[in-house]
């Protein structure tokens, strides 16, 4: 009998328009060095950044777990900072992602809201990139949906990415659920669905906000919804 679901994050919980995120990092490094006093060229701020975001990019695909803080500091050491300047700066580029505006997957506060009802247990598990766990729980509590979670599996709290089994064990541990009494609801098919199916979790592909195509030998999930107003009774049936 069906007792959680896990919802990954970023494009199925929220999304944030394209480049967003990158351009408020930008900005707020620039603004960190200039706090400082410190003068970097823009051409060096946009390299050193890019370095730290194909760090990050080529560790997540081989799945090896790479900190928010590496990033930090693979842009800190590019810059040439030292001292406070170095702390100031790797600080405002951790925090950058909590200022961006989120938009909410459509229907899907109504899900959760009758999800909650229903007696299920609800979590998340999450690839944060640089905007670690604390942040998008403040954005969730913002929104007034973190009272709908009690579990969670951040890559940056885990040391995981998925579709390692330690960042789903970690939601279902805290949720108190078994993998054969529980389901993942994500977008990409190699963390999300292939993940969540080794460990023994049904899994529902959501491709509201992005419809994965899957590569050679990606699995596709046991269902497959583009909007979240059909999964209450969806999930009923399972």
């Amino acid at each position: 009998m069906l007792s959680a679901v896990t919802f990954d994050f970023w494009n199925t919980i929220a999304s944030v328009p394209a480049g967003a995120i990158s351009a408020a990092r930008e900005r707020a490094v620039a603004d960190a060095c200039e706090s400082c006093a410190v003068v970097v060229e823009a051409e060096l701020l946009a390299a050193s950044l890019a370095e730290a975001v194909a760090s990050y990019e080529r560790s997540w695909l081989s799945g090896t777990h790479f900190h928010p803080r590496e990033g930090a500091e693979i842009l800190v050491t590019a810059l040439g900072l030292e001292g406070a300047a170095r702390e100031q700066v790797a600080a405002a580029f951790l925090s950058a992602g909590g200022g961006v505006e989120l938009e909410l997957a459509p229907d899907l506060r109504d899900c959760l809201r009758v999800l909650d009802e229903a007696g299920i247990r609800l979590g998340i598990v999450c690839d944060v990139g640089f905007t670690g766990g604390e942040l998008l729980r403040e954005f969730l509590a913002r929104e007034d949906l973190l009272r709908h979670f009690s579990g969670w599996g951040f890559s940056d709290e885990v040391g995981h990415y998925k579709p390692a089994p330690q960042i789903f064990e970690a939601a279902l541990g805290a949720l108190g659920a078994e993998p054969s009494a529980a389901v993942h609801v994500g977008d990409l098919r190699r963390t999300d669905v292939a993940g969540a199916k080794a460990l023994g979790m049904g899994t529902v592909r959501y491709r509201g906000l992005n419809d994965d195509p899957g590569a050679t030998g990606e699995p596709e999930a046991d269902h497959v919804v583009a909007s979240h107003r059909l999964l209450p009774d969806l999930l009923a049936r399972i």
